[in-house]
């Protein structure tokens, strides 16, 4: 039985998480752990594309996480995840990061990445919702997916 899932908003999935960066979180030279701002990422991710298919995703690969600028202990990290393409069972999820000051406010990109996640039913890839994209900056970002998508599957069959 196929049946025909509705499509779906990018806001749906906008997902928003904020973290104040503590000393545990950090390296000596007081910079957040890359790694913790990974782990951040990825739930940020999974809350977005569970959003958008309904149903537990799992994280299927990571295509780019480029660090623009340091994160020091004691300011704040806000993250933006949003859906930016959906597939047959996958999705590509943008995280952007920022950095805010809390003495000015003043906030930094500081890291954006592009993961893909999978939804799963039955532990089983299952279909997602198709993405509604209607603004200029909606259907440029699921271009933009597209390709990235058509890049990595590229490298897996160079590489297999």
């Amino acid at each position: 039985m196929n049946v025909q899932l509705p499509p779906r908003s990018p806001k749906t999935s906008l997902t928003e998480m904020t973290e104040i960066v503590l000393p545990q979180h950090a390296n000596a030279l007081g910079s957040v752990f890359g790694g913790q701002v990974m782990a951040w990422i990825d739930i940020c991710a999974a809350v977005a594309a569970q959003r958008h298919c309904g149903r537990v995703a799992v994280t299927a690969a990571v295509d780019g996480i480029q660090f623009l600028a340091p994160i020091h202990v004691g300011e704040v990290v806000l993250l933006e995840g949003r859906v930016n393409a959906a597939f047959t069972t996958s999705m590509e999820v943008e995280v952007l990061v920022d950095v805010e000051d809390p003495a000015t406010g003043l906030r930094t990109r500081c890291l954006e990445a592009w993961l893909t996640f999978v939804a799963i039913d039955r532990n089983r890839p299952c279909p997602v919702p198709p993405l509604d994209v209607q603004t200029p900056e909606e259907k440029a970002r699921q271009q933009a997916a597209i390709e990235r998508r058509s890049q990595r599957l590229e490298r897996r069959r160079s590489n297999g």
